[in-house]
């Protein structure tokens, strides 16, 4: 008798959780929600962007954010609803000068999920105003609801873009790159590897080893170059720190 009980219980028990993945499943296709890639799949809840890896004449930029959806494709284009959170708040970057406003007409149109998809790579376009000489301003983005998509999960509709001129230390420096570059970072140190190589996606992951090694000699090669041809001024920070890759 209590096998018996037990494996209704156990059948019962199935059935109800099939039946709460079926509700769930059909409350996301009928009522739709969007959320953030990188906060949903990496947890990583910001983007910092530099125009320091720019050329100085390049005024605006873009930062391309994933965006999709809970639920099902349909067959027509469905608008959705960008916020910037912390408008007006001290360090935060102002629509029309660090970044074109989402209801500015060149947005307007990025601004949708297309039809047959569940998916958009949303274009911020960041804007290159003098006063990112000096400081870094964030864009914290908020998902909002319309009559095409619901409000969803905080932690998966709230994102942040950081932007600046300044030089920005990669985020992987002192696990990945310091063992091609050196221990030390410093802005003149970054300038001069990305004027002496080209290279830029220094956040992009792990790269062939033979093509870090190959950019490892290069620099190393040019600072001595450098170094010979300005004998009485080395390659040095504004702090006056010589500039190594040892």
């Amino acid at each position: 008798m209590k096998i018996r009980i037990a494996t209704i219980l156990i059948f019962l028990l199935i059935v109800g959780t099939i039946g709460c993945k079926e509700n769930t499943a059909l409350e996301y296709e009928n009522d739709p929600a969007l959320y953030f890639e990188n906060s949903y799949y990496t947890q990583q809840d910001s983007i910092a962007h530099t125009f320091f890896i720019q050329p100085d004449d390049q005024m605006r930029d873009t930062v391309f954010v994933e965006i999709l959806t809970m639920g099902y494709p349909t067959d027509t284009d469905r608008p959705f609803v960008l916020e910037q959170t912390n408008a007006g708040k001290p360090g935060s970057a102002v629509a029309g000068k660090h970044f074109v406003a989402f209801d500015d007409p060149e947005m307007l149109e990025h601004l949708k999920i297309p039809k047959g998809s569940v998916r958009k790579s949303f274009p911020l376009i960041v804007l290159r105003d003098p006063s990112l000489e000096l400081e870094e301003v964030r864009i914290e983005l908020k998902i909002g609801e319309n009559e095409y998509f619901r409000s969803g999960i905080d932690e998966w509709t709230n994102f942040v873009v950081k932007t600046t001129s300044m030089a920005v230390k990669p985020t992987n420096w002192d696990s990945y790159w310091k063992y091609y570059f050196g221990i030390t970072w410093g802005s003149v140190k970054m300038k001069f590897i990305i004027d002496n190589t080209g290279f830029t996606e220094f956040d992009g992951g792990s790269l062939n080893l033979d093509y870090t090694n190959y950019l490892s000699s290069k620099v190393k090669q040019k600072l001595l170059e450098y170094n010979t041809n300005h004998p009485d001024e080395p390659l040095s920070e504004a702090d006056g720190t010589l500039v190594t890759f040892e």
